[in-house]
């Protein structure tokens, strides 16, 4: 097969491997990048035999790559200013609820759009080692068998097992993130974003669970909240502070995060916008992620 084919028809898989294991559409994009120039050189190298399963070796060199920069990179996340969120993947909110344009996306855009990686299960992956995630993301969102997993992380087959049966105990036992029609999360986000608009404070209150957490990544480069908040008071009360800085020049657009309805939030008075997802549980909000650190906005369009 031509390695130009084997581009084509391989590189969704792999983006979708790596931006579940890194979190970073950047740097899944380069890893992914990287994996084919390695198999280009070996084509190259006469000494070298043809590979026999060139989707699973493909598949084996990205993995090991996503594990050499997670370890590499785990220092720099200890000393990361405030939460570490994932980079969001954003499509327009078309007319019609739920659904997103698929005109002029790319591979790692399609993916999203076919196979939904939702920010709960990115955000989820995080509190994961580089080994519990790989092993968790190819038996449970790409159902490779244990056997094929044992070679691309080189592990037991038996240690794989183990490894998936242990995080699949220990995330059955924490609240699944709830999943909600287009057209009743359609309804809870302007819902949500009327209250914040039009000053309804109480309204707002009433849709935040008690126990509700909001995230805010700027990554030292833009304001964010240095400690995640909890409880609907103090989310309350920073909704309300947010609201109460703006200059009334602000716009709010819907779009599709990860699958998901979220929206961008945008004022000429900031230099970066902010990409805002929800998280929803018996109608109320459980969760807030809002997305400001330019470093992990720049892959999308957002002007």
């Amino acid at each position: 097969m031509e390695l130009d084919s084997v581009y084509r028809k391989y590189r969704p898989l792999l983006l979708s491997i790596a931006y579940r294991m890194l979190g970073s559409v950047t740097h899944a994009e380069d890893l992914v990048q990287d994996a084919f120039v390695t198999v280009q050189q070996q084509n190259s190298n006469k000494e070298g035999g043809p590979v026999r399963n060139l989707k699973a070796y493909l598949c084996k060199i990205v993995t090991n790559r996503c594990l050499d920069y997670l370890k590499s990179s785990r220092n720099k996340r200890e000393v990361y200013v405030g939460p570490w969120l994932p980079e969001p993947l954003v499509q327009n909110y078309a007319s019609v609820p739920g659904a997103a344009s698929a005109e002029g996306q790319d591979p790692l855009q399609m993916v999203v759009l076919e196979d939904t990686i939702s920010y709960a299960f990115l955000f989820l992956l995080e509190r994961l080692t580089p080994i519990e995630r790989a092993v968790f993301i190819l038996r449970e969102a790409f159902e490779y068998d244990y056997r094929d997993i044992a070679d691309f992380v080189n592990k037991t087959e038996l240690g794989c097992r183990k490894i998936y049966s242990r995080l699949k105990r220990k995330i059955q036992d924490e609240p699944p993130a709830e999943q909600i029609s287009s057209t009743q999360s359609e309804q809870l986000v302007l819902r949500f974003l009327h209250a914040t608009a039009t000053g309804d404070m109480e309204g707002l209150f009433a849709m935040l669970a008690e126990d509700i957490v909001l995230y805010s990544d700027g990554g030292g480069k833009a304001m964010a909240a240095i400690n995640p908040i909890t409880s609907s008071k103090r989310v309350l009360a920073f909704i309300q502070g947010l609201t109460s800085k703006g200059d009334g020049q602000g716009s709010v657009r819907l779009v599709i995060v990860n699958g998901q309805l979220g929206f961008v939030l945008s004022s000429p008075s900031e230099p970066y916008p902010t990409v805002v997802s929800l998280e929803f549980k018996d109608d109320r909000v459980q969760r807030i992620y809002l997305v400001r650190n330019p470093d992990k906005l720049r892959h999308l369009n957002l002007g």
